[in-house]
């Protein structure tokens, strides 16, 4: 009798193996996309995405690859779980805080135009005084919070301890004041200016001492120095997003595939206020492989670490196993996730915009690898 059993346990394991290989590609059978699947990159592409909707938890996907100047568009899944309605080109999301190199552009511009040096203590751009704000007599520069050398803290406890707090929204309705005040309670407890350590609360000072140099709104100065010179007509903030009709938003979703609410930056617009679509994206890639304008150019510019990893003005830099210069950030919100990369010296890049929690970690490092490539 025992035999008997052990003789069928192989044929049960094949049963089952088929039954959800059945399933599985049912799923993917059933995935709505615009991919022509006419070329090599149209079918590579494919097969990769595929792969990324294995994970459940993935609704919609919007791309845009870059390839040696020339652009493919790539669309899957929905804009809201459900609705049947395929993303496009055109569709906005949650850029998070890729919105952060919009920032370090900001910052170059201000320096060019004699704003802000970027050696310049902190504390010169803020109201009253932070003796706390400088370690053994070595003070945050301006630098230290483009690329997260500040020791600022990621968060303050002030942004969860409120009345205010939503889980879902963490840093809606987050004020200028409420972050002056968790400025003055933090210790700085190493060097700045030696180690990166990411914070939003120091990218969220940076913007905030920006709009006060200019006296200008952080979008203003988005639209004046970044948007306008690169034609980029379709990018929005978060408290903008009540303008775009909702067959043109990608709804972010939590885990269990529900709708889930667009984050509300508050005042700290510079850390991930930024909504946009792939049309708008890779016009925003060109543009910093061609460092369409000065500022542009000098966000670039190194200022920690080195070329095989180091850091710009917001902008993380890479050099790549084959060599190639790598430039890049990525997003993420309650409900959305975002990479873009570009190679300057290639050409080429990417941009991947999500509305799920999924994991697309591995479907970029694939995208990156099959555009770094110097034949």
């Amino acid at each position: 009798m025992k035999a008997k059993l052990k003789d069928k346990i192989p044929v049960l394991l094949m049963i089952f193996l088929l039954v959800n290989l059945g399933f599985s590609q049912s799923k993917t059978n059933d995935l709505k996309t615009d991919n022509p699947l006419k070329t090599r990159l149209d079918s590579v592409v494919h097969k990769k995405v595929l792969s990324y909707y294995e994970d459940n938890r993935a609704v919609g996907l919007s791309m845009v690859i870059l390839q040696n100047g020339k652009k493919h568009y790539y669309n899957y899944g929905e804009t809201q779980f459900g609705s049947g309605i395929l993303p496009t080109k055109k569709t906005i999301y949650e850029l998070g805080s890729i919105t952060k190199t919009f920032t370090g552009i900001l910052l170059a511009q201000a320096v060019l135009d004699k704003k802000i040096n970027l050696d310049d203590d902190i504390r010169k751009y803020l109201p009253g005084e932070f003796p706390n704000l400088e370690y053994k007599g070595t003070p945050i520069r301006v630098v230290d919070l483009s690329n997260h050398t500040g020791r600022i803290t990621r968060v303050f406890k002030n942004l969860w301890q409120r009345e205010a707090y939503d889980s879902l929204n963490p840093y809606t309705s987050y004020t200028k004041k409420l972050l002056y005040e968790g400025l003055h309670e933090m210790k700085l407890d190493s060097l700045v200016g030696k180690t990166s350590s990411y914070s939003n609360m120091g990218v969220g000072l940076l913007g905030v001492i920006l709009e006060d140099v200019y006296k200008v709104p952080y979008f203003n100065l988005v639209n004046k120095y970044v948007l306008s010179p690169l034609k980029m007509n379709n990018t929005i903030t978060d408290n903008n997003v009540s303008s775009v009709p909702s067959r043109d938003l990608a709804m972010p979703h939590n885990a269990k595939k529900q709708v889930t609410p667009r984050w509300d930056s508050g005042e700290l617009f510079a850390i991930g206020s930024l909504e946009s679509n792939t049309e708008d994206m890779i016009k925003y890639v060109v543009g910093n492989i061609s460092n369409a304008t000065p500022a542009i150019a000098l966000s670039h510019k190194l200022t920690y670490g080195s070329l095989n990893e180091g850091m710009g003005l917001n902008w993380y830099i890479h050099k790549t196993n084959k060599g190639s210069l790598l430039f890049g950030h990525n997003g993420g919100a309650g409900g959305s996730r975002s990479t873009l990369q570009f190679f300057p010296e290639l050409n080429s890049g990417f941009v991947l915009l999500t509305n799920s929690l999924a994991n697309r970690n591995i479907l970029e490092k694939e995208i990156s690898e099959l555009l770094d490539d110097k034949k």
